[in-house]
């Protein structure tokens, strides 16, 4: 689905509210004319996800951060999680663009993951906080997949997601080379099997309270090394991480299940229901039954 609006909902902090309608695919196609909004602008604002931009028609001035960036018909850019932008349409006729809103996630997988933490999370935490995109043709594969994904998304046949997802997993990698973002480099075979008897350890321990002690015993090293292993290549506590995974164990028997959501929540190592829906409403942007609903 493509959406077309004139407005955007901000809180207190500059944060876009997004209104992503299904949480198990968290991308937002958009299009329009910013002439449309009120005052020809799209005030200051962030969000985590990334955003990928073409301007189609017209001229338009972003700001980002002290720096503005004038972009002209046929140009592009890239726009990192949790930078600060606007866009003023820079000229009195039609200023249409084209957009993605798209979670990293979608891209990267699960936490830890090599597309996570060799790619993906280099270029959010190194990468620059925008990136521009002149109609050119060494810039071809950046409007190439741009159109393959929006046309995808525009035809919604059986399957886009994944031609959703192959186009702007070629994009992104396009940026990162453009932003000379060196990956990361891929662990040691024995940290390698170190990370990988704990994250096991988890995902066989599930329904039980967890503790870094625990985690750490399953690879025989220290609570301190366990941790450092998980910031340096899952870029997470392990606090963090086991609840994350929690919520993707949750999400996958919403959807496969037809258990209720106490019966899942304590499944899934909550205690209480409550604290599962309110943890699982922050991670996967809706509560359990709508995340149910919208997948059906």
């Amino acid at each position: 689905m493509i959406y077309r609006r004139t407005a955007i909902q901000i809180n207190q902090q500059r944060q876009e509210l997004q209104m992503i309608e299904q949480p198990s695919f968290p991308l937002l196609a958009n299009a329009g004319d910013i002439r449309g909004f009120f005052t020809g602008c799209i005030p200051s604002h962030w969000h985590r996800e990334l955003e990928i931009f073409e301007l189609m028609e017209g001229s338009v001035q972003i700001g980002v951060g002290e720096r503005t960036i004038t972009l002209h018909a046929g140009d592009g850019c890239f726009i990192n999680s949790g930078i600060l932008h606007s866009f003023v349409s820079a000229l009195p006729r039609p200023c249409i663009y084209r957009s993605f809103v798209v979670d990293a996630g979608l891209i990267g997988g699960m936490p830890g993951s090599v597309f996570d933490t060799v790619y993906l999370r280099p270029l959010i935490e190194q990468g620059p906080p925008f990136l521009t995109f002149e109609a050119a043709e060494a810039n071809a594969i950046f409007f190439d997949t741009f159109q393959r994904a929006f046309s995808a998304c525009e035809r919604e046949d059986f399957g886009y997601e994944f031609e959703v997802r192959a186009a702007l997993s070629s994009l992104l990698l396009f940026v990162l080379q453009k932003a000379q973002v060196t990956p990361s480099t891929r662990m040691s075979a024995i940290s390698e099997t170190r990370l990988k008897q704990m994250l096991a350890w988890i995902d066989q321990h599930m329904e039980e309270p967890v503790d870094v002690r625990h985690i750490a015993d399953a690879a025989n090293i220290c609570p301190r090394e366990c941790q450092r292993m998980f910031r340096r290549y899952l870029h997470a506590s392990p606090v963090e991480y086991v609840l994350r995974r929690r919520i993707f164990f949750a999400a996958n028997l919403l959807t496969t299940t037809d258990r209720s959501v106490t019966d899942i929540a304590l499944a899934c190592g909550f205690s209480s229901p409550s604290y599962f829906t309110k943890k699982f409403h922050e991670i996967a942007g809706a509560a359990p039954l709508a995340y149910r609903k919208a997948a059906e």
